[in-house]
């Protein structure tokens, strides 16, 4: 009875541990999917170009006017943008300006036949390739992952995904925090706020983009405060009480400050 009852403790202990290693594992699948935001106009363009993607593991998301995309790529920060030029309300030109002049996030078009001269102005705005309707969504999906293996080798040398920013290494695979060669213990959460803000140094996030970023519809309710008590841990964690590694911008959010930076 007794090495029976031992056997259901090791099994629930273990079980508990194999729960642990699942989320964290859904957790980094999450932080390293690759996001996709599509700004067309066409339903049924961009509901095509989604599925697509969404074959190939990416995390997409649709806005079908100008003023949306820019809510939504403020929101999710995607790795790379699919860009329709022709748009109501605010025009596909507008937004790559306004997105190159905040973000280095890259840009495919979508143009038509007749947009020739919005296409050089796009290309030497900034965007890194186009593609003229109507067009294949496999060739599409291709030249994403070529615009996106791109702009890695040209942005980030770190093997292994780490990330090293003023005395921080991260490592998403390994969950790990190290603090000028010192292991900093972090929870789920608050590593997930350090690492979001670390890919986009300088980069000011509010309270709500964070809370989209590390809770899903499945959590309890929360509060836009419950963020500053993570930044609150974070900081302690990090002997960061002179906000010099994360500041806070005030009636906005959180930045991660890169060095120098006053």
């Amino acid at each position: 009875m007794i090495i029976f009852l031992k056997l259901i403790l090791f099994i629930e202990i273990n079980s508990d541990k194999f729960k642990i290693h699942k989320k964290n594992k859904k957790l980094y699948l999450k932080l390293m999917k690759r996001k996709i935001v599509i700004i067309e106009d066409d339903n049924k363009i961009a509901d095509l170009v989604k599925l697509y993607l969404e074959k190939e593991d990416f995390e997409v998301f649709i806005a079908n006017d100008g003023e949306k995309g820019l809510e939504i790529v403020k929101k999710t920060v995607p790795d790379l943008i699919i860009l329709d030029l022709m748009l109501p309300k605010i025009d596909g030109l507008t937004i790559a300006r306004k997105i190159f002049q905040e973000d280095k996030i890259p840009i495919i078009m979508l143009t038509a036949k007749g947009e020739e001269i919005d296409k050089i102005i796009g290309l030497e705005m900034g965007a890194d390739d186009y593609v003229t309707k109507p067009f294949s969504p496999r060739e599409l999906v291709s030249r994403v992952r070529v615009v996106l293996r791109r702009s890695e080798y040209a942005g980030k040398p770190e093997k292994d995904d780490i990330i090293a920013i003023n005395d921080l290494e991260i490592n998403p695979q390994k969950f790990t925090v190290k603090k000028n060669g010192q292991k900093i213990s972090l929870t789920r959460k608050e590593f997930t706020i350090l690492f979001i803000l670390s890919k986009h140094p300088g980069r000011v996030f509010s309270r709500q983009d964070l809370l989209n970023q590390i809770y899903t519809i499945d959590d309890e309710p929360v509060f836009d405060r419950t963020i500053d008590v993570h930044i609150s841990n974070l900081r302690n964690k990090l002997k960061d009480r002179k906000q010099q590694l994360i500041a806070t911008i005030s009636g906005i959010g959180y930045k991660l400050k890169v060095k120098d930076e006053d």
